[in-house]
């Protein structure tokens, strides 16, 4: 498949040496993988603001900024179908709703422990979920917390023993509202029932990935559930059957995927539409690719692979710095990234057509000191190697 080409790119006014988080569109959700035309993005940085962009300028749109929204922002994720709301977390141990139309904070929860690394919500459910940050070297109580949006002064349902490390994901299958998917860097994939009143009955299904998990989730419509890790390796597992005497598929482990894919770091799993594509990045190249992932045609479960054939490549990406987080307008048909360099991209197909592009915001060039680092390595202020964040 062709390349794509930059189209656009904005530092969105960030202080030098920032990164850029995660991008998400506000777009009213058309089904749980589209969403309708969208209107607006909204990312977080590590100036630790929450920022409205338009997506046809990559300009911040008007009182665009709201800043300081965590001390530590870690999350953002929507709460609503209607993409009104989004929510925000962080080290600070707060969960925030924001009205992107006011730029008003319209709810807090104040949980009793820190700090949060993952959260996930359903507003028709008024379901809100959050897990845990382990600080510290060695094991300890992470929990994974569920709220009633009706009231948050404490949480409904509260699972302290079913991981030891940093919760990295949190995932509700859109067909099956009940079950709560976490991810740590325990190795652990847990499945809750959250219908179920307390931590033991409702723990459904235990995977061991056997490394960190950095990402998981559903491959819907389906039930089946992938797993990256923290070590670039990729695998496939089958959501257990309620029927106890049938046999469960055996678990696809495709392994260390840097090689057979020349990639360096695993971003995500991307959805395209109603397809799922690996984003791969491999800084020292300057390059991210989008490889789809397919399921062979036979009738065995758990079979699918990379069709590294039918890659989509971002030529010169971020540079040689790490991208953190993508996402594709299916109507537009344009890529977002953005990364370690501070800045968000747009990329299209050169024959998608060139309505988003203006003489104001014609590409730039962007040079910016090369840097030795791979995915997973950071530096604190003291200069000594920390945790990669946020998760």
């Amino acid at each position: 498949m062709a390349p794509l080409t930059q189209i656009l790119q904005s530092d969105l006014g960030l202080p030098p040496s920032s990164y850029i988080y995660k991008v998400l569109s506000t777009a009213a959700r058309e089904d749980p993988l589209t969403y309708s035309k969208l209107d607006q993005l909204a990312v977080i940085s590590s100036d630790d603001s929450l920022r409205f962009v338009d997506p046809s300028s990559l300009k911040l749109l008007p009182n665009g900024i709201i800043k300081n929204v965590h001390k530590s922002v870690t999350c953002l994720e929507r709460v609503d179908d209607e993409g009104n709301i989004v929510v925000t977390a962080g080290r600070d141990g707060l969960i925030r709703f924001w009205d992107k139309r006011s730029k008003d904070k319209v709810m807090e929860i104040q949980p009793r422990f820190l700090p949060i690394s993952a959260i996930v919500c359903n507003q028709g459910r008024n379901f809100v979920a959050a897990g845990v940050e382990n600080p510290d070297d060695g094991l300890g109580d992470t929990p994974v917390c569920i709220w009633d949006m009706r009231n948050v002064q404490k949480p409904q349902l509260e699972f302290v023993e079913s991981h030891t490390d940093t919760i990295t994901d949190l995932q509700l299958h859109p067909n099956l509202p009940t079950l709560l998917l976490s991810a740590s860097t325990d190795g652990l994939i847990n499945i809750f029932d959250t219908s179920k009143p307390d931590e033991e009955d409702a723990l459904y299904q235990v995977i061991n990935h056997r490394s960190a998990v950095h990402h998981a989730g559903f491959l819907y419509p389906g039930t089946d559930i992938y797993a990256l890790g923290t070590d670039e390796t990729l695998s496939f597992y089958a959501l257990q059957s309620q029927e106890e005497e049938k046999e469960e598929p055996t678990p696809n482990h495709v392994g260390d995927v840097r090689e057979k894919l020349g990639c360096e770091y695993l971003v995500k799993m991307n959805w395209m539409g109603s397809e799922p594509y690996l984003a791969a990045g491999k800084h020292s190249a300057n390059r991210i690719d989008l490889i789809p992932i397919k399921k062979s045609d036979n009738f065995t479960p758990l079979q699918y692979q990379p069709e590294i054939k039918e890659r989509i490549q971002f030529p010169g990406a971020h540079g040689e710095e790490i991208i953190r987080d993508i996402f594709t307008d299916v109507h537009s048909k344009t890529t977002y990234t953005c990364g370690e360099d501070g800045f968000i991209r747009a990329w299209r197909s050169a024959n998608a057509g060139d309505a988003m592009v203006t003489e104001e915001t014609s590409m730039k060039k962007h040079s910016s000191k090369k840097k030795e680092k791979r995915k997973g390595d950071s530096t604190d202020a003291g200069g000594k190697k920390a945790r990669y964040k946020p998760y």
